[in-house]
């Protein structure tokens, strides 16, 4: 711990929650309180206040990849925490130093995918894979389109590439398989036929995987002045969009997970808004609950948004107001114990 970059890491006083955050907190929900609302339990905090980051779980380990950091908006820090020791290590540096980056891990690799250059903007086509083994990056197949703000999940092998922006939000919705390094496209999220329906151009989404469909969740169509509750299912079968019960606080980059057979969605920001709701759906009924709010309210978590180690959903790092002017070295879980 004598290297500077950990000076912070437990010393509150450093990353003290702004008294602005309180003000602008948005903690409740309309849906009914679930019988077992779960738990947020704190946990060691980053060693660099990040937001608007990848975050990855690869074999019981978090991945925090580039984003904001250090008043800079193109950081290239890659900070691991491992969930055994609970300590946190700086591994090689990202190639690219950008933020929204959309990331994803299949067994000891971590794929990443686009981001932005500057702030939410100048977006570049450049994909990498890292190497857990040899704590080593290396280029893949570049996006055919470039674009930051992806929404990234792993199925069956093959990984979904849904949403993002380019100078506006998009409803493209690409496959890459790692084994031929090759992109294919699907069914985009607009529909590709009549009976097909609207789903639209979004980024900043949450998406899970859940009993083999695909679920994207809330987003926003080029800004947060219009979010969305979307809940449309996209089934790799059938190579189609469907909806389901939106989500009952409309948001854009909130974390979602699945979880006990809950799909969680929580965080996210509005206009002059950042939100602690945490609401949780059942994929069986079709129907949303009320969990325990975030205990420290925020957004700015991409890719697979969230790390899952045993009953835990590790919520790194993070913005608390809206925007990207402050970045947070929070680290706190939710369990449904």
């Amino acid at each position: 711990m004598s290297d500077p970059l950990f000076a912070g890491l437990f010393d509150k006083t450093i990353t003290d929650i702004p008294a602005d955050v309180a003000k602008q907190r948005y903690m409740t929900s309309v849906a009914p309180m679930a019988a077992n609302p779960g738990k947020w339990v704190e946990m060691p905090r980053l060693p660099i206040p990040t937001g608007e980051h990848a975050v990855i779980e690869c074999q019981g380990k978090i991945h925090i990849i580039a984003g904001y950091a250090r008043h800079r908006v193109d950081g290239n820090f890659h900070q691991v925490f491992d969930a055994k020791s609970g300590q946190w290590s700086l591994k090689a540096e990202f190639p690219t130093p950008c933020n929204h980056v959309a990331g994803v891990a299949i067994g000891s690799k971590v794929y990443t995918f686009g981001g932005f250059i500057e702030q939410n903007r100048c977006p570049h086509s450049l994909c990498y894979v890292y190497d857990t083994a040899t704590d080593t990056w290396s280029r893949i197949a570049s996006l055919s389109r470039p674009r930051g703000a992806i929404s990234a999940v792993a199925l069956d092998g093959k990984i979904h590439l849904l949403g993002g922006r380019d100078v506006r939000s998009v409803e493209w919705h690409e496959v890459y398989d790692p084994a031929t390094d090759k992109y294919e496209d699907r069914a985009s999220m607009r529909g590709s036929t009549m009976t097909q329906p609207f789903v639209g151009q979004r980024d900043h989404m949450g998406v899970v995987v859940a009993d083999g469909l695909v679920y994207a969740i809330a987003g926003r169509m080029d800004s947060y002045d219009f979010n969305t509750s979307l809940n449309a299912v996209y089934d790799p079968k059938k190579d189609a969009w469907s909806f389901r019960a939106p989500l009952p606080t409309a948001r854009s980059g909130p974390s979602a997970v699945y979880i006990g057979g809950k799909i969680v969605v929580f965080g996210g920001e509005a206009t002059g808004k950042v939100f602690g709701t945490n609401e949780g759906y059942d994929p069986k009924t079709d129907t949303w609950e009320q969990l325990t709010p975030m205990a420290i309210p925020r957004h700015g978590l991409h890719g697979a948004t969230v790390a899952v180690i045993g009953n835990m959903v590790h919520v790194p790092g993070g913005g608390p107001i809206p925007g990207g002017r402050i970045q947070g070295a929070y680290h706190d879980a939710f369990t449904f114990g």
